[in-house]
């Protein structure tokens, strides 16, 4: 799939995706906290290890579609129930949401993107290292 953010953007997102996962993760428990997610992640060195994080990329990107997703019902609701001025005009709090809304559901499209790369770039090492 191809994106047309530049391959330098692609490649910070990856590392900062990366320096995410690796960095040390305290011990909290509780809903909205993940729990799939190891404290220390290593890099892969086997095919299994490499399918295995190429799952958790697939995961994630299932995930960040989900969030994309419910941010757009989000924002269709809202404009839906909330207040619209007669002028053309947008009113300040439907404007504020209308923006979070679309920044969020930018981001997370753009997250998933980058997750199903990383998942494709596991899959095709563990076939590298299966001789495949």
């Amino acid at each position: 799939m191809s994106t047309n953010l530049p391959f330098a953007t692609r490649l910070l997102l990856g590392a900062a995706l990366v320096g995410a996962l690796t960095a040390p993760v305290p011990a909290r428990s509780g809903p909205g906290v993940p729990q799939n997610i190891p404290a220390k992640v290593e890099a892969p060195k086997t095919p299994q290890e490499h399918r295995a994080m190429g799952e958790m990329y697939r995961q994630k990107a299932d995930e960040a579609r989900k969030d994309a997703q419910s941010h757009r019902k989000m924002l269709a609701d809202y404009k839906k129930w909330s207040y619209q001025p007669k002028s053309s005009m947008e009113a300040g709090d439907i404007k504020k949401m209308r923006l979070h809304c679309e920044r969020y559901i930018k981001a997370a499209e753009t997250l998933a993107i980058e997750a199903d790369e990383l998942a494709k770039y596991h899959e095709l090492r563990a076939k590298e290292l299966e001789g495949k």
